[in-house]
């Protein structure tokens, strides 16, 4: 496997908010924060690797405690400030080989492919399809995106203690003109270690809940604070994703040539 280091560049990075499916990444450096932007920047700001790889255990757990798993392998490149991150399912044998491509843009949605071995093509994720379940998961296609800080107003609502933690409560509002696939976020940020603990989305008056994010077994790994398991629960099926972190190495050299559709198609960088 060819792989060549590359560098980030923080100024941009600092606009763009988390993807959900990967807020597990969520590096900590303690830092003093005001407001609840701020809070929000630095949550990005400590996300300083170039580069990820992660192996995972994704669970699909339905109302009756009926269960599938898969294995999927995450890698991401951060270029010139912007985030690449190509998903693989390589388990079990119906899904293996299909593969998800996101590439972020400043000027517009970022970009997803999806390449489904059935169909043999590869095929882009449309706007209309933004808010639809990813692989019949509990998380969104738009979940899978990094969306930027400036489309939200962030608010500090409070403290709280969770898991022994103590929180900071921050409620972000997606603008009007925003593509948030939400009303309103509600994030519990640990105020130690920076990692987001709980995150719960509600639909677009912002009243009704619809999904809740949470994360359970944080450790350092590099340095770096991760959860070792993230799930998301739909709240009216009561149908959940589970994510266990079965390994995670930062910063290592990765051939930009995964992040290509060309890859999609062929499964050769």
């Amino acid at each position: 496997m060819e792989r060549n280091n590359q560098n980030i560049n923080g100024g941009d990075l600092m606009r763009k908010v988390v993807p959900v499916f990967f807020i597990l990444l969520l590096i900590s450096t303690p830092v003093f924060a005001d407001t609840g932007r701020d809070i929000m920047e630095l949550v990005i700001e400590n996300q300083k690797a170039d580069s990820s790889a992660m192996d995972i255990r994704m669970s699909l757990i339905d109302s009756r405690g009926n269960e599938s798993t898969r294995r999927v392998q995450t890698l991401t490149l951060n270029e010139d400030g912007l985030t690449k991150t190509i998903t693989l399912f390589l388990e079990p044998a119906n899904i293996k080989n299909t593969r998800f491509l996101t590439v972020e843009n400043t000027d517009r949605a970022d970009d997803q492919w999806i390449y489904l071995p059935s169909l043999r093509k590869v095929r882009r994720i449309a706007a209309a399809e933004r808010d639809g379940s990813f692989m019949g998961s509990d998380f969104y296609y738009s979940d899978m995106s990094a969306g930027d800080i400036d489309d939200s107003e962030y608010i500090v609502a409070g403290e709280e203690k969770l898991a022994g933690k103590n929180c900071w409560v921050v409620e972000a509002v997606p603008d009007a003109g925003s593509d948030s696939s939400y009303g309103r976020i509600v994030s519990w940020v640990d105020q130690e270690t920076y990692l987001t603990m709980k995150v719960e989305f509600y639909d677009e008056d912002g009243r009704t809940l619809l999904k809740e994010l949470t994360m359970e077994g944080p450790r350092q790994i590099d340095g770096r604070w991760s959860a070792e398991k993230t799930i998301m629960l739909t709240i009216e099926s009561d149908h959940r994703t589970v994510l266990e972190m079965r390994q995670v190495k930062y910063d290592i050299p990765i051939n930009p040539g995964y992040f290509t559709t060309n890859f999609l198609q062929t499964g050769r960088p």
